[in-house]
């Protein structure tokens, strides 16, 4: 691992520690009790994964260093449920699938910031209560990337779902996505891309969970055939603490992607850092 990404690991840390307001764990925030009668915008959960997926061959050395925010903010009778991706990347190449949605990335080596993807879900509160919940949403995905390399230049939308089923030990889903550009650089290939990240929490123990929760199945309809699919098998183990008043959750997941084109990204590690106050 060069210097450089050393160093934007321990700002990534830096963040994902920097005391934001968080809420209770994973597969618990969707038993909590909301009061629908409250008023104004406040968080009322806040989720910090930090990921690395890592391409390493004879070759050549790529790397993904990034945190992924999961958070949900109560408005009135509302909850708005939102997912962001913030990604450094060290391309030594350009790799196929990365950044999200570019069919054709450009070959100079590069470090950076990658494209912004983000997406929101509303729903009523106290709408979780029961075993299923879906809720509608959009994406977007922002050319905020410094080079060709990294990012596709294209301004993106499209529709969105998430779907959530819990019942006894398992809360299970996934949350589905579909974005085509719709603005940007005119000399690059347009963007169309599908994500659909599931996700599995079963409880063990009171304190420890196992968990399915990878960075996503994703489709890039523009690219030739045999090109076009990430499938990532894999998982992991959550642990819960209590430090005081303050509960934590700490998660490690390790996997391969079974499916991806012939120079894709090869593995994804991912830790989860969750804090309730």
């Amino acid at each position: 691992m060069c210097a450089l990404n050393r160093a934007f690991l321990m700002a990534l840390i830096a963040l994902v520690l920097s005391g934001i307001p968080a809420g209770a764990g994973a597969q618990e925030a969707h038993t909590e009790e909301h009061d629908s009668t409250a008023t104004g915008l406040r968080v009322s959960r806040w989720a910090n994964w930090l990921f690395v997926s890592f391409l390493q061959d004879e070759t050549d050395d790529n790397e993904t260093w990034g945190i992924e925010l999961e958070s949900r903010l109560a408005l009135s009778r509302y909850e708005i449920k939102n997912i962001s991706y913030f990604e450094i990347d060290h391309y030594e190449r350009g790799v196929p699938g990365q950044p999200l949605g570019n069919p054709s990335p450009a070959v100079e080596p590069a470090t950076g910031i990658g494209d912004l993807l983000t997406a929101f879900w509303i729903s009523k509160r106290g709408g979780h209560h029961g075993k299923h919940h879906v809720a509608p949403g959009f994406a977007v995905q922002l050319p905020t990337a410094r080079s060709d390399t990294l990012g596709s230049g294209k301004w993106s939308i499209g529709p969105s779902v998430d779907y959530e089923f819990e019942s006894g030990r398992l809360f299970a889903g996934a949350i589905a996505l579909q974005v085509w550009s719709v603005a940007g650089d005119a000399e690059r290939k347009d963007v169309s891309m599908l994500m659909v990240k599931p996700f599995v929490f079963f409880s063990l123990s009171e304190n420890w969970d196992l968990l399915y929760l990878p960075y996503g199945v994703t489709v890039y309809w523009n690219k030739p055939s045999g090109e076009k699919v990430y499938v990532p098998l894999g998982g992991g183990v959550q642990r819960s603490f209590e430090l005081g008043s303050v509960e934590m959750n700490l998660a490690a997941q390790f996997f391969r992607n079974v499916v991806r084109p012939k120079k894709g990204t090869v593995y994804d590690l991912r830790f989860l850092i969750e804090l309730a106050f």
